[in-house]
């Protein structure tokens, strides 16, 4: 799986977590989840990171991790 959304969605699946908890856990609008979910937009890197910090997981993005 080579992309923010599938991973996303994953996870989301693995822990039984809905976007709307992931909303409420991160802070990141459910507007801007579903465009991510859905790959229909680049994701902002402070999103990215209270999404990571909500799921307690890490993002690498080339050499980067998140």
């Amino acid at each position: 799986m080579d992309n923010i959304s599938g991973h996303l969605r994953e996870t989301l699946e693995l822990r039984g977590m809905s976007l709307e908890e992931l909303m409420e856990r991160s802070g990141v609008s459910e507007d801007v989840l579903r465009n991510i979910e859905t790959n229909s937009t680049d994701v902002n890197v402070s999103d990215l990171q209270k999404i990571s910090n909500a799921l307690n997981i890490s993002f690498q993005i080339g050499n980067t991790t998140i």
